[in-house]
């Protein structure tokens, strides 16, 4: 796989706290994320999020030409996800790195306290932060936020509205 940006460093302010590339292309290469073709995918970063805004597919030499049926089974999200691993955190106090979740700058001590004792409103920032940066690459943030933190659906969505209310989230943020 390889990435091409727009710029060498990121430079454009995807959310608040989030800095990318406005537009990235990601390169597969025939064998890669199991394609058996050369797949190229644009992504445009647009109200928060990357979306795909072109797909070329190319038949790699010697192997199957391309088909109707193969072209369904191709997903973006692998595309979109390599897209976003090029964006960074600025959040003040944010960690460099990765967290086991994945995501930049997200404490360990937040995942764990979150799991073991649920949120408080001192977590509102957190918790914004941790939202924006997989509505960047997931469609179903809320949800994947519950399973990683091992909360109910309706707890993170109570505590989202908080966050919303405490303005640390967009209303226009958590609709799609």
């Amino acid at each position: 796989m390889r990435i091409q940006t727009d710029s060498p460093l990121p430079d454009y302010d995807i959310a608040p706290g989030l800095r990318g590339h406005r537009t990235v292309e990601v390169i597969a290469d025939p064998g890669e994320w199991g394609l058996p073709y050369s797949v190229t995918a644009t992504m445009e970063a647009r109200d928060g999020k990357y979306v795909v805004t072109r797909i070329v597919v190319e038949e790699a030499e010697g192997g199957p030409t391309v088909q109707r049926g193969e072209l369904a089974k191709i997903s973006v999200e692998p595309f979109i996800r390599a897209a976003a691993s090029k964006t960074l955190s600025e959040r003040p106090g944010a960690k460099p790195g990765m967290s086991r979740l994945g995501i930049p700058g997200a404490s360990e001590e937040f995942l764990e306290k979150a799991q073991a004792n649920g949120l408080t409103d001192d977590d509102l920032p957190e918790l914004a932060a941790l939202y924006r940066w997989i509505r960047l690459q997931e469609g179903r943030p809320t949800a994947v936020l519950a399973s990683a933190l091992g909360l109910s659906t309706a707890t993170v969505k109570r505590w989202l509205a908080k966050a919303v209310e405490a303005g640390y989230l967009t209303q226009a943020e958590r609709t799609k």
